[in-house]
């Protein structure tokens, strides 16, 4: 169980100290991630004291979602890349111990239980200042004006579903492997002594839906942000949650209700490889900075090789290349030596936002619907959606039918969010067997998991 007891200590360590983080003061966060420092010891009387001072903590806690061992890299480039199959080059011992325990899918490693130790820490830290933000802003309702009460209370909700949900993706068996009875995490929603016992998957899953939809009341559907967790991207957490509960219907509805919004669209050209306008929700780090050049540069330079490229990135009719199919040497920035990193992420020092979670997304998971409820024409018209758009042209209806279709919504995972993390989680959500993971070139360990281990 996580004692509350911790999160009343991290009450008085409110990330966005009024001195620190004053230039994230402009309603969106303006500071580039490297790395999250330690959280300052601030009075909640002095933070709260204004209404800007709950749009500091917010902009506290994604800097905190940008550390190291979170979404800054190893939730992204890094450890659930490695893990989701993006790499295939330099993961050995003699380059770095951790990625190398991590494509063996060896999480039991004594590294990798501690990453997981200060990944567990990390994302309830971020939590308690959300909820010390949740506490205090009932408190002091009457302070807001505008819309303010309603969007930070809306963002803080949001995020605390969003790390919750993956803190269960990450730390819990996946519904498919097993029942929803079975243990999950600490939901944890309050600050103070009295201990927050672990929940089972699917109360763990409700409490995320029921912050979600909370946020989803209050978010204004105008908001043009998508550097904050906003109302669409709401929609869009609520339809991967459901489909990760199996709950095929709303999973469903949510994808459809943000893919018909037109709010966002998918790519038309490739100036942009990252797709930034098709984030629904990003991240701002710096793409290729200290962090990424760890996983790709100078220190480990983990790759995709050629043969793992043409494999993944078959050619489209008429010998159109995937977009998507675009990497670079890390060292030299070229395509002139060893196939390493991902085009989409250089050049080095580019400022933009991670994506968090993807307009795409919507698309594989309507089709995977449609595949399930045995409609393999509109399933095969979703991908067809997002192919013409990534310079390859329609599949040919003859060739698609339920099994097809379902191996390249796989392969689709795996192009469309390479070096992003995403596939892990695919991966978990339909118990591939381990023998059957894409380029099993590197093996796993005879005790293989998907869930990472809980620090004692």
């Amino acid at each position: 169980m996580l004692k509350n007891t911790f999160m009343q200590v991290l009450r008085m360590k409110i990330i966005a100290a009024a001195g620190l983080f004053l230039l994230l003061s402009t309603g969106s966060c303006k500071k580039w991630i490297n790395d999250t420092p330690e959280p300052l010891q601030v009075d909640d009387s002095i933070i709260f004291a204004k209404e800007q001072g709950f749009r500091e903590v917010l902009n506290g806690v994604y800097l905190q979602m940008g550390a190291k061992s979170l979404y800054g890299r190893d939730l992204t480039v890094g450890v659930l890349s490695v893990l989701g199959r993006s790499y295939d080059l330099n993961v050995n011992p003699s380059s770095d111990n951790l990625y190398n325990q991590t494509a063996l899918y060896n999480l039991q490693d004594p590294g990798l239980k501690n990453y997981a130790s200060d990944l567990w820490t990390k994302m309830y830290q971020a939590i308690a200042n959300l909820n010390n933000l949740l506490l205090n802003i009932e408190k002091r309702k009457e302070m807001f004006t505008g819309n303010n009460y309603q969007t930070f209370k809306g963002e803080a909700l949001a995020l605390r579903a969003y790390l919750h949900f993956d803190l269960l993706r990450l730390f819990a068996a996946a519904p498919a492997s097993g029942t929803l009875t079975a243990p999950g995490i600490p939901y944890v929603t309050t600050i103070g002594t009295s201990q927050t016992p672990v929940s089972n998957l699917d109360q763990v899953m409700e409490q995320c839906i029921g912050d979600l939809k909370t946020a989803e009341s209050l978010l204004n559907p105008s908001e043009a942000s998508t550097v904050q967790i906003n109302y669409w991207a709401v929609k869009a957490l609520l339809s991967r949650l459901y489909l990760y509960k199996n709950d095929q219907e709303n999973a469903q509805k949510y994808a459809y209700e943000v893919i018909n919004s037109k709010r966002f669209i998918l790519a038309k050209n490739n100036t942009d490889l990252l797709f930034i306008k098709e984030s629904l929700f990003g991240l701002l780090v710096q793409q290729n900075g200290p962090l990424h050049k760890t996983v790709f540069g100078e220190q480990v330079n983990l790759g995709f090789s050629s043969v793992a490229q043409t494999e993944l990135y078959v050619a489209g009719s008429g010998s159109t290349v995937d977009w998507r199919k675009s990497f670079v040497d890390p060292l030299t920035g070229f395509a002139n030596g060893p196939l390493y990193m991902p085009k989409k992420f250089f050049p080095l020092g580019a400022k933009s936002a991670f994506p968090m979670i993807r307009l795409t997304e919507m698309y594989y998971i309507a089709a995977e619907c449609a595949v399930n409820n045995r409609d393999s024409l509109t399933a095969t018209t979703l991908l067809d959606s997002v192919r013409v758009h990534r310079n390859l042209q329609k599949y040919s209806l003859s060739a698609l039918k339920g099994d097809s279709l379902k191996v390249e919504i796989g392969k689709e995972y795996l192009k469309e969010f390479m070096g992003e993390g995403q596939s892990f989680f695919y991966f978990k959500r339909k118990n591939i067997p381990f023998a059957s993971l894409p380029f099993t070139r590197i093996p796993v360990v005879g005790n293989a998991t998907y869930v990472f281990v809980k620090p004692e």
